[in-house]
């Protein structure tokens, strides 16, 4: 299936007035009146009967091919909705084609429209509901229903998708399928499914890393103690990942399983990438102990390994950026030594200072994922052109 052109998952924190696009135009949309709430996956964008999220500039030749999809949901009320339509606009006052959807939005449901040559078709959770031929190009679209209040929609949107092609039902199908099960497990860019690895449970992912001794004074004649916690340091994340491989062939369960103990036998620290929905998770480890795989030797496939991988962060604390061109510029103000991991397998380390400019260039295309370790929380002035994907985590 195609890339998509435009990739807004809308998962910001609530406060945030940027929507960020993840695709390689970065069409990022301006949040007016709208809060993000949680959504069908992470956050969402809400709209209480106003607001918009607004792109500036042209994002749908509508002269050419397009797919457009987007997860949404409008909010019950005791008189409605109870129809929903996607209309379509054309030159001329009161030049409209309507389909209805046979839906009230109720729930969180996947919206799909197409256009192949003069062939428009409109789906709902893959399931055609309407098409039609058309005889212009259409200046633009709108699902609307007919909810009582008669004002904007009290609705919530995640996950907008746009694309130079048309979908075909199964492009639709699989793109349903593939968000509603992200996860996918990566190290050093390589898919563990590549290697024929299942992981059957994570530890450590989410957790928050060891706190390390605080400065603690033990007063005689006092009962308890004083802790200092005015400023909180964390210690290295500890990960788990229990694995199973299997392969078809005695030779290619050893070749496999050879290549993962190279990956972790080379100097420096392995990028694992966990994509569990719209945002990757990224972290920086290197494997603590002795790789062990426990397996049984067979006359016959197919064969299996079973193993945990015991990584370990020396960094646990880490902004995440996504870079989508050749290279990216950071402007930082930190009084903290940081590391930046630009996700090339190149490193600068000692970042600090007032007003510090660092920049990389990238020598092959696709995104990459830049990781700023350290005292996040000291760094006080900050401007970059790649797209922040986690502030902090």
């Amino acid at each position: 299936m195609a890339n998509p052109v435009l990739d807004i998952p809308f998962d910001e924190p609530d406060g945030s007035t940027v929507a960020y696009d993840y695709g390689p135009r970065a069409h990022h949309a301006a949040i007016e009146a709208g809060r993000f709430v949680p959504g069908k996956f992470g956050n969402c964008v809400y709209f209480p009967a106003e607001g918009k999220a607004e792109i500036i500039g042209p994002v749908i030749d509508f002269a050419q091919d397009f797919s457009f999809t987007v997860w949404a949901k409008s909010e019950t009320r005791a008189q409605g909705p109870n129809r929903t339509w996607a209309v379509f606009k054309f030159p001329g006052k009161t030049n409209f084609v309507e389909i209805e959807l046979f839906t009230n939005l109720f729930y969180w449901q996947n919206l799909a429209i197409t256009q192949e040559g003069s062939t428009v078709k409109v789906y709902v959770d893959g399931e055609q509901k309407g098409t039609f031929t058309r005889t212009d190009n259409m200046t633009g679209f709108a699902i609307i229903n007919d909810a009582p209040h008669k004002t904007g929609g009290y609705c919530s949107l995640d996950g907008a998708k746009s694309y130079d092609v048309a979908l075909t039902p199964e492009d639709i199908d699989d793109n349903i399928q593939q968000t509603l099960q992200p996860v996918e497990f990566h190290i050093e860019n390589i898919a563990f499914d590549s290697l024929g690895i299942v992981v059957k449970r994570i530890d450590g992912v989410l957790e928050m890393p060891d706190m390390k001794d605080p400065l603690t004074v033990d007063w005689e004649d006092y009962h308890g103690e004083v802790v200092d916690l005015m400023k909180p340091v964390f210690g290295p994340r500890e990960i788990e990942l229990e694995c199973w491989m299997k392969t078809s062939t005695q030779d290619e369960l050893v070749s496999k399983w050879m290549q993962v103990r190279d990956i972790f036998m080379s100097a420096g620290t392995k990028r694992l990438r966990i994509d569990a929905g719209t945002k990757p998770l990224l972290f920086d480890v290197y494997h603590r102990e002795r790789l062990d795989p426990s397996n049984k030797w067979r006359n016959a496939g197919p064969y299996f390994v079973r193993f945990t991988l015991k990584l370990r962060e020396p960094e646990p604390v880490k902004r995440v950026l996504k870079v989508s061109g050749s290279s990216v510029s950071i402007t930082l103000t930190s009084r903290k030594l940081l590391s930046i991991s630009w996700g090339d397998g190149q490193k600068t380390m000692n970042v600090y200072g007032n007003g510090v400019t660092v920049g990389h260039s990238y020598a092959g295309g696709g995104d990459k994922y830049v990781v700023i370790s350290g005292n996040i929380e000291d760094i006080t002035g900050f401007s970059t052109d790649a797209v922040i994907v986690w502030s902090k985590i």
